[in-house]
């Protein structure tokens, strides 16, 4: 039984003990799946993984299954903390990785190497352990083929893992079993929400051939009126100064270019800035605070709102609401109208591209400001709500990212 020489950076308190390392082959009884394949699912029976599902949708430990199979002759069934990675895939990175299934009485499909540990060994440790760093890359330097690659049980067998004793273990599992959860109950409180907002948008902006919403807010009666984009905001486009000049770069003006806009939903600060000379000398313009900023070439139809005045290059055709008829989150909350719009009136061989005056042309149907506002500030709280879960989500997975680094040797 070799001795590591290391510890983990980071600990549970009251372990002290140094780490073991040794040949997977000696810590579990190695097995293959057999029998199935996708053709054989169905809407019931006898829940069933496959090796396809640990990397389209992986996860460390399995606790529920919602695919089927009818059960087989000879059918090797899960009874609780094994460890399966998969036997075959498209890139030694997706199969490169394993997954404990708690849940008894599953299908091991076809294409998986299942393992059952030894008593001293907790299967989600073991399947943390072959899925991140040194064994997770000599695990990938293992898969062998072109079009489709192929681990099998006896290359899992040539990989060491370092582990502690089996209470650190069941407290590290335990630890990132909680970590997903987390990230499952925040991954799926912003599923319903982006559900109940496509919903809302769909019931809260006239269809086709009617002057109403199916839903309002209370008060608010009246038809609502056809006018052209370019009637209740101005549609400004956008320019480069000249990259030879370095007198019109690194200024203080905020200067925008399509790839910076991504899901973010208010703009604070570009990442290029020009100078008063550069504005000057270019065909860029400040824009106001509230502009919806709308990239209109490659790319096309992405939206974000000014909350800091800027300028953008020329891959933009932004709008400038009049404040006294238009909200500008309002306008943000029909995207979808104006990325179809300019999607098909705009013209070019090599991209597509739609122009001011285009998108001015654009019809629209307009409520009164006060029920814009209503609007706005509705889909604006949910957009909060649902930016909110994503951050979570995001700083949840990225105290994993870091736990795993320097929670493993």
């Amino acid at each position: 039984m070799a001795e590591h020489a290391g510890k983990p950076k980071v600990r549970f308190a009251g372990f002290t003990e140094t780490w073991e390392q040794r040949n997977t082959s000696y810590l579990g009884n190695f097995f293959k799946g057999q029998g199935y394949s996708k053709a054989d699912l169905l809407p019931d029976g006898t829940p069933i993984i496959l090796y396809g599902q640990l990397y389209t949708n992986y996860q460390f430990t399995i606790t529920e299954v919602n695919t089927y199979a009818q059960k087989k002759k000879n059918t090797i069934l899960s009874k609780g903390n094994e460890v399966i990675v998969p036997a075959s895939g498209e890139t030694a990175e997706d199969i490169a990785r394993a997954s404990a299934v708690r849940k008894k009485g599953v299908i091991l499909g076809g294409d998986l190497n299942i393992i059952v540990p030894i008593p001293s060994m907790n299967a989600e440790f073991f399947a943390l352990s072959l899925s991140n760093g040194f064994p997770q890359k000599k695990l990938a330097q293992k898969a062998q083929g072109k079009s489709v690659v192929h681990i099998h049980n006896s290359d899992i067998q040539e990989i060491s893992i370092t582990y502690p004793s089996l209470e650190e273990q069941n407290r590290i599992a335990s630890f990132f079993r909680h970590l997903d959860r987390l990230i499952t109950l925040h991954q799926r409180k912003r599923g319903r929400l982006e559900n109940i907002k496509k919903a809302m948008l769909e019931k809260m902006f006239p269809k086709n051939g009617a002057d109403v919403p199916e839903v309002r807010f209370v008060g608010f009666t009246e038809a609502w009126e056809q006018r052209k984009l370019g009637e209740i905001a101005d549609i400004v486009g956008g320019g480069t100064p000249s990259t030879n000049n370095p007198s019109y770069w690194n200024g203080d003006i905020d200067w925008y270019a399509p790839a910076e806009i991504g899901e973010q939903i208010f703009l604070t600060g570009s990442q290029k800035k020009i100078t008063v000379l550069g504005l000057q000398k270019s065909s860029a313009t400040i824009l106001p605070v509230g502009s919806v900023l709308f990239t209109s070439r490659a790319g096309i139809g992405n939206t974000a709102i000014l909350a800091k005045q800027g300028a953008t290059n020329q891959g933009f055709q932004s709008i400038v609401p009049d404040s006294q008829i238009t909200d500008s989150y309002f306008i943000f909350s029909r995207t979808h109208e104006l990325k179809k719009y300019a999607e098909i009136v705009g013209a070019g061989s090599t991209f597509t591209e739609v122009s001011g005056k285009q998108m001015a042309r654009m019809p629209i149907l307009m409520p009164k400001i006060d029920e814009q506002v209503c609007i706005g500030t509705f889909f604006r709280n949910l957009d909060r709500l649902i930016t909110l879960h994503q951050r979570k989500v995001a700083l949840l997975q990225n105290i994993k990212k870091a736990c795993l680094e320097k929670m493993f040797v």
